[in-house]
C-alpha cells in the first residue's frame, strides 16, 4: 500500500513553506535517499495517528508523505503492529547533475529523522540509479508501441549526445564560447582562441616508413602542426585501426576520429558541422567520396585536394587548391585543368648519417609496394634481364626485394632474395648495399623509397622517369639511366668503385636534404593556403 506516499507537485508548488525550529530528534530513521526514491519509518505521535513527514530538496518541500506502510521487522522489533514506514518513489528523478541536500521532517514540528539529512552530491556520471531507472523504464514496455517510443526516445537521446561529444572533442564548445565573450566584450577580451582545425581524409590512417603516401600525409599533417593548426585524422575504410597505430599518432598530438562515437566520415562531417577551418582530402578515392559533402557541412573550411592519379580533372578544379609532390604533375595539371590553383608541396624525409663502409658491401637492392603495378614490372624486368648479366661481372652480387605485397608465386632466377616488408631500412637495408634501383618504366609523381636511399646516403641508379621531381644537377646525372645497356654498364662500374658509390650517395643526400625537409614543407604549404583562400 502506497497511498500514503502520493506524490502533490502542482499543490507543494502553490504554497510556500516555511521550516519551523528543530525540537527534539524524531524516533524513526531515514533509510534510503537517492535521485528517484527515498523510504524510512516514523513512530506514530502520542495519539496514535501515523506521523504526517515532509521531504525537501535542498530547503524546497517537494513531497508530503504519512508513514503507515506496514514493515515487518519494525514488527519484530516491537514496535507495534509495525505499521510506521514510508517510500516514496520520484516520478521525475532528481537532477544528477546538481546538488541536493534530502531531508524528512514531522510535519506538525518540523523535528527531523535519524539519518537525515542526506547529502547527494552532483555527478556527471551515469550512476547506478539511472542506470536502473532506465532498465525499469524500457523493461515495463508491453506492446511493440511503447518499444518503439522507447526507442526513438533513446536514439535521439544518444544522438544528441553523440553532437555534444563531437562539438567538445572538435572544439566548437570553446570556440562558440570564445565569440560570444568577443560579441559581447570585443575582441580583446583576455580569452585565449582556439586554435584553428583541420581534417585529413584519407582511406587509411598514415604508417611511418610504410609508403610514399603514408609518408606524404604523416609530413604535410607535421607541417600543418608547425603551422599553428590543431590537426586531426580520419580513416575512411577503416574506423576501427589497430591501437598501436592510434596511440602513434596520438603521442605526436593528433586528434583520431574513429568508432564508436563515428560510423563514418559523413557523421564526422556533420556532427562537426561548421567547425574545421581546413579540410585536406588525400588521393582520388577521399576526394571524389567527400569533396561535395565537406562544401556542404563545412562551407567556410579551406579545401585542399593532395592528388595521387593525375587524370581526375574533375576534381582537381572543384578544390581550393591542389597539391602535387612533384613539379612535373604540377606543370601538367596547370595546362591540363587551367582553373585549379596548382601547388607543389614535397614532403619531409629523415636524413641520417652516412655510414663510410661502402667498400665491405656487397649487395643492391630495389625497393617498393608490389602491389603498385609501375614496382612490380620494373622488378621483374630488372630481375630477369638486367641482373643475370651484371652477375656475369660480379658473381656476389644479390639483389634484395624489398617491401610488402611481392606475389609468392613468382620465380626469380639466382641472385634474387626477398625480403618483405622491412620495418627499419637503415639498420637492416641501407647499412648493407651499396646501391639500390629504381628501373621504373611508366608511372608518375616523387618516388618515396628514392628520397629515403639518396638521404640515407646510399645511391640509386634510376629511369628518367623514377627521378622525376628530383630536380638532380648535373654532378648526379651519372644516376640516371633508361636503357638496358646503360643499366647493365653504370651499375657495374658504381659497384666496382665504392668510393665513387659514397661520394655520389653524399652528393645526393645533400641535394635531397635541401629539398625534402620540414621547413621547405611548411612553408610551401602555407603558400598553399595562402593561394586557396584567395578570391
Amino acid at each position: 500500500m502506497r497511498a500514503s506516499s502520493a506524490w502533490q507537485p502542482e499543490e507543494l508548488m502553490a504554497e510556500p513553506y516555511v521550516v519551523p525550529a528543530r525540537p527534539t530528534v524524531l524516533p524513526g530513521y531515514l533509510d534510503i535517499a537517492t535521485r528517484r526514491r527515498i523510504a524510512g519509518w516514523a513512530q506514530a505521535g502520542e495519539s496514535g495517528d501515523p506521523a504526517a513527514l515532509q521531504v525537501l530538496d535542498n530547503g524546497r518541500l517537494i513531497a508530503r508523505v504519512i508513514a503507515n506502510q506496514h514493515r515487518p521487522d519494525l514488527k519484530q522489533a516491537g514496535f507495534g503492529d509495525g505499521r510506521l514506514g514510508f517510500d516514496l518513489l520520484i516520478p521525475a528523478p532528481l537532477s544528477a547533475h546538481e546538488r541536493h541536500i534530502i531531508q524528512v521532517r514531522r510535519e506538525a514540528d518540523g523535528t527531523e529523522l535519524i539519518g537525515s539529512p542526506v547529502v547527494l552530491e552532483a555527478t556527471g556520471t551515469f550512476d547506478d540509479d539511472l542506470r536502473e531507472l532506465l532498465r525499469q523504464v524500457a523493461g515495463g514496455a508491453q506492446t511493440n508501441d511503447e518499444r518503439e517510443t522507447i526507442l526513438a526516445f533513446l536514439a535521439q537521446i544518444a544522438d544528441d549526445l553523440l553532437t555534444d561529444h563531437a562539438h567538445a572533442q572538435g572544439g566548437q564548445e570553446q570556440h562558440d564560447h570564445y565569440r560570444r565573450l568577443a560579441r559581447r566584450h570585443g575582441p580583446e577580451i583576455d580569452v585565449k582562441p582556439r586554435a584553428p582545425l583541420a581534417l585529413l581524409i584519407d582511406e587509411h590512417l598514415p604508417v611511418a616508413g610504410q609508403d610514399a603516401g603514408s609518408q606524404a600525409l604523416l609530413s604535410h599533417a607535421r607541417a600543418l602542426q608547425a603551422l599553428g593548426y590543431d590537426v586531426s585524422l580520419v580513416a575512411a575504410d577503416d574506423l576501427s585501426p589497430p591501437t598501436g597505430l592510434q596511440h602513434a599518432l596520438e603521442a605526436e598530438g593528433f586528434t583520431i576520429w574513429r568508432a564508436p562515437h563515428y560510423a563514418s566520415v559523413e557523421e564526422i562531417l556533420r556532427r562537426q558541422s561548421g567547425a574545421f577551418n581546413l579540410v585536406y582530402l588525400h588521393r582520388i578515392g577521399t576526394a571524389s567520396r567527400y569533396l561535395s559533402l565537406v562544401r556542404h557541412h563545412q562551407p567556410s573550411a579551406t579545401v585542399l585536394y593532395s592528388v595521387a592519379d593525375l587524370h581526375h580533372r574533375r576534381i582537381a578544379g572543384q578544390a581550393d587548391a591542389v597539391l602535387t609532390h612533384s613539379p612535373v604533375e604540377a606543370e601538367w595539371l596547370r595546362q591540363a585543368v587551367p582553373q585549379a590553383r596548382v601547388v607543389c608541396v614535397p614532403w619531409a624525409v629523415h636524413k641520417r648519417e652516412q655510414k663510410a663502409n661502402f667498400a665491405v658491401r656487397r649487395h643492391i637492392a630495389f625497393i617498393g609496394n608490389y602491389f603498385h603495378a609501375p614496382n612490380l614490372d620494373a622488378v621483374m624486368w630488372f630481375a630477369h634481364v638486367v641482373l643475370p648479366e651484371l652477375r656475369i661481372r660480379n658473381a656476389d652480387m644479390e639483389l634484395w626485394l624489398v617491401g610488402p605485397h611481392l606475389p609468392c608465386h613468382l620465380s626469380w632466377p639466382e641472385g634474387v632474395r626477398a625480403l618483405g616488408h622491412v620495418a627499419d631500412l637503415d639498420g637492416s637495408v641501407f647499412d648493407h648495399v651499396r646501391l639500390t634501383v629504381a628501373p621504373l618504366r611508366f608511372g608518375a609523381g616523387i618516388k618515396g623509397k628514392v628520397l629515403e636511399s639518396l638521404l640515407a646516403g646510399v645511391p640509386c641508379v634510376m629511369t628518367s622517369i623514377a627521378a622525376e621531381g628530383l630536380n638532380l644537377p648535373s654532378s648526379l646525372a651519372a644516376l640516371v639511366v633508361d636503357d638496358e645497356a646503360s643499366h647493365i654498364e653504370r651499375i657495374s662500374a658504381l659497384y666496382a668503385d665504392p668510393d665513387t658509390c659514397q661520394l655520389l650517395g653524399k652528393q645526393a643526400q645533400d641535394h635531397i636534404g635541401d629539398l625534402f625537409n620540414a621547413d621547405c614543407t611548411a612553408a610551401s604549404l602555407r603558400r598553399a593556403i595562402t593561394i586557396a583562400r584567395q578570391p
